[in-house]
């Protein structure tokens, strides 16, 4: 289980499910079948004990960084332009 919103580098899976934790977002992507049978019972309780940890963060304040967070996505960006080689 990953601890919301405390590093950029945990994922999991549940099922096709994929839930990626970054500092400031948590990316989930991909699609899940939840089956009335025993799998589908633990696959739920997941999902459940995830969204309830991720709801935590939220309502304690405590828990949120104090410090000002981008995701990886705006800091992997570059101001330098290049050429493109395969033109």
């Amino acid at each position: 289980m990953i601890d919301p919103f405390a590093n950029n580098h945990q994922s999991m899976q549940i099922g096709e499910l994929v839930i990626e934790n970054q500092e400031d977002k948590i990316i989930i992507y991909g699609d899940i079948d939840l089956y009335l049978n025993q799998s589908g019972y633990e696959q739920a309780k997941q999902l459940h004990e995830l969204t309830s940890k991720i709801i935590e963060v939220f309502e304690d304040p405590n828990k949120k960084t104090k410090k000002s967070l981008s995701s990886k996505e705006k800091n992997d960006q570059s101001d330098i332009v290049i050429d493109n080689p395969f033109l």
